[in-house]
């Protein structure tokens, strides 16, 4: 019973430290150190210019099909409003293709469930073929409520309709022209270690390193891009992100070259006692030369403020609407 009562004392006196912690970053958050006061603007692709990149989240969910060439081309080939960034997810199919799908599902936004009559249909366990032949269209509604593409089967199915390969959609993208990626590694384990040997082979046949952020919540694929792939432009693992977070706190001094990420990729204040969405945070990180994107922003009003602060990047599912707030 002692050692039992002198542990929950320890894991008592543990939980105290952590909410004091989060208390300190809370009430320092819109302080700016001296330090990181007239900074001088970084250069390179990741960092914003007069505004905030707008960046399309899932290909732009909110305006089309999420992840879809279809949605693609409405946010690269549309007259009334222009992005800087397209943002999707890779799952590695059962015969080991790279498809471009956000949920570790198909259920929420396919038909797999009827054509497959179970649920939880996994890319994992399904060929591209089966995949490629399912409408990722059957729940997309409008704003006005619409569900133009429910019931489409088979050849009813349009082209731009569909899960496609990621070698598909940097094709497509590049031949719109030159736009920067944040590419989310869903798998974990050894697929998602196979996953990223292929998406970094084809960045690198593509020649976009540059334009690039790999992106996980996955840490065991953080450590194995860490690892394998130092020299490839990532985002913020989230074990990372927890250190990095108090490290703004206290405004701790960090040696750049042994920071391996390239950009903090975070929400907002979305939650109320961890707020990332500060001045603090972005002029600490620029101050180190990393880049600051904000998922998943569609209120003006907070786009605006994020943009005013100094992001770099707002992805969106609404890139149309940020764009008309800065156009």
């Amino acid at each position: 019973m002692r050692i039992l009562f002198i542990l929950l004392c320890i894991l008592a006196a543990a939980i105290a430290l952590l909410l004091l912690l989060f208390v300190y970053a809370l009430a320092v958050s819109n302080h700016i150190p001296k330090n990181l006061r007239n900074l001088p603007k970084n250069q390179g692709k990741l960092f914003a210019d007069k505004h905030a990149q707008i960046g399309a989240h899932r290909a732009g969910a909110g305006i089309a099909p999420e992840n879809t060439p279809m949605a693609i081309d409405h946010c690269l080939k549309q007259k009334e409003f222009f992005v800087d960034e397209l943002e999707f997810d890779l799952h590695m199919t059962k015969d080991g293709k790279l498809i471009v799908l956000h949920d570790p599902s198909l259920d929420r936004t396919t038909d797999a469930v009827e054509r497959f009559g179970r649920t939880n249909n996994l890319p994992g366990d399904l060929t591209y073929d089966e995949i490629a032949s399912l409408n990722p269209g059957e729940h997309f509604v409008t704003d006005d409520g619409q569900t133009p593409y429910r019931g489409l089967r088979g050849d009813a199915i349009p082209d731009g309709l569909r899960i496609p390969l990621l070698e598909e959609v940097i094709d497509q993208i590049e031949a719109c022209g030159e736009y920067l990626y944040s590419i989310d590694i869903k798998d974990s384990g050894e697929t998602g270690r196979k996953a990223a040997d292929a998406l970094i082979q084809l960045i690198n046949e593509k020649g976009i390193q540059d334009r690039v952020i790999v992106a996980t919540f996955n840490s065991d694929i953080t450590r194995y891009l860490t690892d394998n792939y130092p020299q490839t432009q990532r985002s913020i693992g989230v074990m990372e992100g927890i250190f990095f977070y108090f490290a703004c706190a206290f405004n701790l001094k960090k040696d750049r070259a042994k920071i391996p990420f390239n950009a903090v990729q975070i929400p907002a204040n979305q939650f109320k006692i961890i707020r990332c969405g500060t001045e603090r945070l972005i002029r600490y990180c620029h101050n180190l030369g990393i880049a600051v994107q904000y998922w998943t922003i569609d209120d003006p009003a907070e786009i605006r403020r994020l943009s005013d602060i100094g992001a770099d990047c707002i992805i969106t599912d609404v890139p149309d609407q940020m764009y008309r707030l800065f156009h």
